[in-house]
C-alpha cells in the first residue's frame, strides 16, 4: 500500500537538476511528491488535460509548451483519481524556446508505484506560472510511450449527476457530455471529458464546464487549453 509521506522525501538527499542544455528544467528540488495511506479531498475544479499511454519502470512524461510559455515557469501536476498519490513540481521554459512537444524530467522516488496505476486513474496537467500561482491556463501533458490515448480533461466535480465542457468561440464543435471516471474512489477527480481529435489540432480553446446537481446548475469553470497535438 501508498504509506510513504512528503515528510520522508524530505530526508533523501538532494537531488542536483542542473542545466544541461534542456529547453526546460526542472527546478523543484527535491521532487515534490507523496504517496499517501489516506486521501485528501482535492479542491480543484480542473484537475488534468492527459493523454495516457504505457509507462513501465521508468516513467515517460512529455507535454506540450506553447511559444508564447518561453522564458518563464511552468507547473507539472500528476494526481490518482483516489487522491493517494500526488506530485507538483516547477519547471523553467528557456528563453529560446520555439513551441511543441517535449519530454520533462520525472524522478519519482517510487517509479514502479506510480507506473502501476491505471492510465484512466492518472491525472497530468501542465499549467502556466510556478506551482504557487492558480492558473486556468493549461497545457496537455502525456503520461506514457506508445499508442497514446484521446485527450482527456479531467475535473472534479463533487459527484455532480452531469457535466458539459462547451467551447464558446467554436460553434463548429458540438457539446461533450462527460463521463463519471470508474474508480471506487475519486476523491481527486471523478469526470473525464474526452476531446475530439479535430479540437486537439487546435493551440488554444477556451472551454466553459458546466455541471448540474439534483437538477441545479452549479458555477460555471472557464479554462483555457493549449493543445496543438501533432496528428
Amino acid at each position: 500500500m501508498f504509506h510513504r509521506f512528503l515528510a520522508v522525501l524530505a530526508l533523501v538527499p538532494s537531488i542536483a537538476f542542473a542545466d544541461d542544455g534542456s529547453k526546460v528544467a526542472l527546478v523543484s528540488d527535491p521532487f515534490n511528491e507523496v504517496l499517501r495511506e489516506a486521501a485528501q479531498i482535492s479542491g480543484a475544479r480542473l484537475v488534468g488535460l492527459t493523454a495516457t499511454g504505457v509507462n513501465n519502470a521508468t516513467i515517460a512524461v512529455s507535454a506540450v509548451i506553447p511559444d508564447d510559455w518561453k522564458g518563464q515557469d511552468v507547473c507539472l501536476k500528476v494526481v490518482s483519481a483516489d487522491g493517494l498519490y500526488e506530485s507538483f513540481n516547477s519547471y523553467t521554459v528557456s528563453a529560446d524556446w520555439s513551441g511543441g512537444t517535449i519530454d520533462l524530467p520525472y524522478p519519482s522516488f517510487t517509479p514502479k508505484e506510480v507506473a502501476s496505476i491505471p492510465a484512466h486513474l492518472i491525472s497530468g496537467i501542465l499549467l502556466k506560472g510556478d506551482c504557487t500561482e492558480k492558473s486556468k491556463e493549461a497545457a496537455t501533458v502525456f503520461w506514457g510511450d506508445g499508442q497514446l490515448s484521446a485527450t482527456r480533461v479531467l475535473l472534479n466535480t463533487a459527484r455532480s449527476d452531469e457535466t458539459y465542457l462547451t467551447f464558446p468561440y467554436h460553434p463548429e464543435v458540438p457539446d461533450i457530455l462527460c463521463e463519471p471516471v470508474q474508480a471506487t474512489s475519486r476523491n481527486a477527480f471523478d469526470t473525464a471529458c474526452v476531446l475530439p481529435i479535430e479540437l486537439e489540432k487546435i493551440d488554444l480553446v477556451e472551454a466553459v464546464a458546466l455541471s448540474f446537481k439534483n437538477g441545479e446548475m452549479g458555477q460555471e469553470e472557464r479554462i483555457i487549453l493549449r493543445l496543438g497535438r501533432e496528428q
